[in-house]
């Protein structure tokens, strides 16, 4: 009996010290994450300025609104704001300094004022100013340029790439679950392009496609050509190409309109039935309807948007979101409190967001082109544009 009972004492031992050890070990790894009680310090690199990566920064705000660590005042402000609409030059580095302004004292996250940059306003050799800061934690990078340039320099900070055309293509994350490191992180969907051009071809029916874009690597991969190449095979549509180099200086824009008009004007003179507007430097406000007035329209040409529905909003036939700003802001602020509150390892955060789709139509450019929208393609439509208002 006393042997018993000294061998059910000595296995009562050993699984205390299991449990001690296991709650050491879980302890010590949530320790490895995040210093308890100290903010999680925010900061934000862009490729360029770009409305869909301004409207994303405005969301991811708004969700910290809710969380407690931004003022409600600061929702107040913004809350009929849309960047992806409307975006005039020097809105992302303002909405950036709000942001800051709203910073809730003592607070899980805050924003650093001077953890702001475009790396399309800086000259190369400054670009080491964003990387290995020691007044951030996370740095929130929008655009393949700046997923890219953080995945090779960046040896110190966790980041989170986001508005990738393609983070696995252009080497920012190796697949849907894995990294390059353990600082590594980029918002995964893997079939925008996918469902963008299977609602365009289902919706207007087109069977000679002309493309515009510049003949780069990563205008390749943005411009979503493979894309383009494999669902040409699966419908049998033709597509026909002209390249256009991309400004480079605001004095350069000039030279770009000039050389996409003659782009525009070979492609028709090809007869193509259909233009994809892909992502690129046209402002869209001030210059979509001028080009599509030049050869595309009079040509009853139709016309199709990768550059989600700005473009629609200033002229073109058709477009879908790939994304979904609140969507996208929610995922990422999701994963990181799990990283910052749960101690989940930040290279077992959760990538991949795929968000609903929504049509946008310019009935005004149908009319002009001569398209009849079938009663049934209607009820599809999410967004109905007459003269550039919706």
């Amino acid at each position: 009996m006393k042997t018993r009972n000294k061998l059910t004492a000595t296995i009562c031992i050993i699984c205390i010290l299991i449990i001690s050890s296991l709650t050491k070990v879980c302890e010590a790894n949530a320790s490895e994450n995040v210093t308890p009680g100290t903010p999680i310090r925010l900061g934000y690199v862009e490729s360029e300025e770009y409305g869909s990566f301004t409207q994303l920064l405005l969301d991811i705000a708004i969700e910290f609104t809710y969380e407690g660590s931004i003022s409600q005042s600061f929702a107040e402000k913004y809350k009929d704001v849309n960047f992806e609409e409307k975006l005039s030059s020097g809105d992302t580095e303002k909405l950036w300094n709000d942001i800051c302004d709203a910073n809730v004292a003592g607070a899980k996250y805050v924003f650093v004022r001077d953890a702001f940059f475009n790396l399309d306003d800086m000259n190369e050799e400054d670009y080491r100013s964003v990387t290995n800061r020691d007044d951030v934690d996370i740095i929130l990078s929008m655009g393949t340029a700046s997923g890219v340039y953080l995945k090779n320099n960046e040896k110190k900070n966790k980041f989170m790439n986001m508005y990738a055309a393609d983070p696995i293509d252009s080497g920012i994350v190796k697949s849907e679950t894995e990294r390059f490191d353990d600082r590594s992180f980029a918002l995964v969907d893997t079939t925008p392009y996918i469902r963008q051009m299977d609602a365009g071809y289902k919706f207007i029916g087109f069977k000679k496609l002309g493309v515009v874009y510049e003949d780069s690597r990563d205008a390749y991969i943005y411009s979503g050509i493979p894309t383009i190449e494999a669902k040409a095979k699966e419908y049998g549509f033709e597509v026909v190409y002209e390249n256009v180099d991309e400004p480079v200086t605001d004095d350069d824009y000039e030279r770009y309109y000039d050389e996409l008009k003659q782009a525009y004007r070979k492609l028709a003179d090809k007869g193509i039935d259909c233009l994809l507007v892909t992502v690129s430097s046209i402002e869209y406000e001030e210059k979509m309807q001028e080009l599509l007035d030049d050869c595309i329209i009079p040509k009853k040409i139709k016309t199709m948007a990768q550059d989600e529905l700005m473009p629609v909003a200033n002229g073109v036939l058709f477009g879908i979101t790939m994304t979904d700003c609140s969507e996208s802001a929610n995922h990422v602020v999701q994963q990181i409190r799990r990283y910052a509150e749960e101690g989940v390892s930040f290279d077992q955060l959760d990538m991949v967001c795929e968000t609903t789709p929504k049509i946008g139509v310019n009935y005004t450019t149908a009319e002009k082109v001569d398209f009849d929208i079938s009663f049934s393609n209607l009820q599809l439509v999410d967004y109905i544009y007459r003269d550039d208002k919706k």
